[in-house]
């Protein structure tokens, strides 16, 4: 066993494991990435607002191009700083930024739950690698790799895939109603997108970290027995 740990490598592991349990490794996946598509799409209308409000006429954003149809839609129900009182556009802003921190609060709430739920489910996996000679250290981190790994993944496929499609379903909304909360063209610059990856890579490692924490005291032939 001392000519394998030498050779331990948490970044082959943790990426055979999510290969190998792929549907979990989905399903997490598929759970933060719609939860990351909201907190950039409420982010993006903020960003709108203050861009509508400051007459800035820069509408560079990631998603520039990637959002068939839904842009054009945005632009016709678009709001001008001059069509808006001093009241309003405080009212506006001051309701996306407490929008945005509800959905944040959900997310992280989300995210907890999420990696605390994957890591109790492999329980026994942790008894197993502490009972075949893995240390407490070499466990925290195939965890805390995987986590890494399941934030980029999420918040990659939350940029391209989740917020296009919930930027198009609300575009569709509008264009059938005859009012809508989503009036202003969304901007994801890139400073929004960089924060945001950051958050959500430090959020499930840390989640992950959490979670993992309390498993790794555990005697591993109690945490082998069956539950319940």
């Amino acid at each position: 066993m001392s000519d394998r740990r030498p050779s331990f490598n948490s970044a082959t592991y943790a990426l055979s494991h999510l290969r190998h349990d792929l549907f979990r490794s989905t399903t997490i996946v598929i759970t933060l990435g719609l939860t990351i598509a909201f907190i950039l799409l409420t982010s993006s209308l903020l960003f709108g607002l203050v861009n509508e409000i400051s007459g800035t006429d820069e509408k560079a954003s990631i998603l520039e191009g990637r959002i068939p149809g839904s842009l054009s839609m945005f632009e016709e129900f678009r709001l001008t700083g001059n069509e808006l009182s001093e009241d309003s556009k405080s009212a506006l802003v001051n309701y996306l930024l407490v929008t945005s921190t509800i959905v944040f609060a959900v997310a992280l709430f989300i995210m907890f739950n999420t990696m605390s739920i994957a890591v109790q489910e492999r329980r026994s996996e942790i008894g197993v690698l502490r009972s075949v000679g893995f240390s407490s250290k070499e466990v925290m981190k195939i965890f805390l790799t995987e986590g890494a790994v399941i934030g980029t993944i999420s918040f990659l496929g939350a940029l391209f895939l989740g917020t296009p499609f919930i930027v198009n379903l609300a575009a569709y909304l509008i264009d059938r109603g005859e009012s809508g909360i989503f009036f202003v063209q969304p901007v994801i610059p890139l400073q929004l997108v960089v924060i945001i990856g950051a958050l959500t890579i430090t959020l499930t490692v840390s989640t992950t970290y959490l979670a993992i924490r309390k498993n790794l005291g555990v005697d591993p032939v109690e945490m082998l027995r069956p539950s319940g």
